[in-house]
């Protein structure tokens, strides 16, 4: 009757320990996606940031805002799970008309298990003012 019982405790101790490292690996693993999708948001906001003011639309009466969705390239993969795509979203609105700045945001989209999709819980937002870049250039 001891040997039951201390095998019943045995085994309900490992079934234990072996959900508790199932629950953390899945953590872990929510972490370093939440953490991949981040900084490809940011690497994504500045780069729209830096682009060259012309794509802006510097010299439009009534600019118009652009966005869009952009497949995450392989380079940037990192084991994302395996039953989808990333994608990440971009968008530029003009503030005033002409436009005197631009807010720029970014966020990302990667998948989970069970078909389904996580996005960054918020986005990254920067403004865009304009400026003249080669104001100090020589014109010779």
């Amino acid at each position: 009757m001891e040997v039951v019982f201390a095998s019943t405790i045995s085994l309900l101790l490992f079934l234990t320990l072996l959900e508790s490292l199932s629950v953390c690996q899945r953590m872990a693993l929510n972490v370093k996606w939440r953490l991949a999708a981040d900084a490809i948001a940011y690497d994504t906001v500045w780069e729209k940031f830096n682009l060259f003011t012309t794509p802006l639309s510097f010299s439009d009466a009534y600019p118009k805002a652009t966005n869009g969705w952009i497949e995450v390239p392989a380079s940037q993969n990192v084991g994302w799970y395996a039953g989808g795509k990333a994608y990440k979203y971009w968008e530029i609105t003009p503030v005033g008309v002409p436009a005197s700045n631009w807010v720029i945001k970014s966020n990302v989209r990667w998948p989970i298990p069970g078909g389904k999709y996580a996005t960054n819980t918020s986005y990254y937002v920067i403004e865009r003012y304009w400026i003249n870049r080669k104001l100090f250039y020589s014109t010779d």
